[in-house]
């Protein structure tokens, strides 16, 4: 009877050896678990150190529309160091916008403009469509020009003028060309008015200081 207890009693030695292995493997687990955890949360307050601020439109801004300091509001965002963005409130009061911008959109340069894309008090903006031979082909945005005004009973006359944007409306080479242009505020009328007439060619003048004079 001895014999046939002790017998008996082998299998469940082995089968609590046969387990401490797997718990053992749980604990580690759990550790790995834990480690991953902390990584995830170093990781993430590191993300917090590297916020930077970034102006947004506090609302719906239009076309042309001149900014104020209640136009912005300003945002933490991480990751922003490699986009055109502004974080300096005073780098976008009394800019003019040259495209809508949505509510909540970054304010970037391109959306404010360059210096040249701003108008004065004085400087009024006219938009002309034009044949490629009355444009010349090296000119470029922020180019000055003579805008040259024909029809009318007082013959040719010229207006200095600027331009401010350029764009080929087809790929063909005879495709016109809108043009908006910067002029004097008090010849506005007449530039526009001769471009509706198609009595507008622009001619290309060296680049001179003060703006439209």
């Amino acid at each position: 009877m001895t014999a046939t207890v002790t017998d008996r009693a082998r299998p469940t030695t082995s089968v609590r050896l046969e387990n401490r292995p797997r718990r053992w493997r749980w604990a580690l687990g759990a550790v790995a678990l834990m480690a991953a955890g902390a990584a995830a949360v170093v990781l993430a307050l590191g993300q917090l150190d590297q916020r930077m601020p970034v102006v947004v439109a506090a609302q719906d801004l239009p076309a042309g529309h001149v900014i104020t300091a209640a136009d912005l509001r300003v945002v933490d965002l991480a990751g922003a160091e490699a986009l055109p963005v502004i974080s300096d409130v005073t780098l976008a009061v009394g800019a003019t916008t040259t495209l809508p911008v949505t509510e909540g959109a970054f304010l970037s340069e391109s959306v404010l403009g360059s210096d040249g894309e701003q108008l004065s008090a004085s400087e009024a903006a006219v938009g002309t469509v034009l044949s490629p031979a009355r444009v010349p082909s090296s000119l470029r945005a922020g180019g000055q020009v003579s805008v040259v005004l024909t029809g009318g009973d007082a013959g040719a006359s010229a207006v200095p003028a600027r331009v401010q944007d350029l764009t080929p409306l087809g790929d063909d080479p005879g495709a016109e060309v809108r043009v908006e242009l910067v002029v004097e505020a008090s010849q506005a009328a007449r530039v526009a008015r001769a471009a509706a007439e198609d009595g507008v060619s622009l001619v290309q003048v060296p680049h001179q200081d003060g703006g439209t004079s």
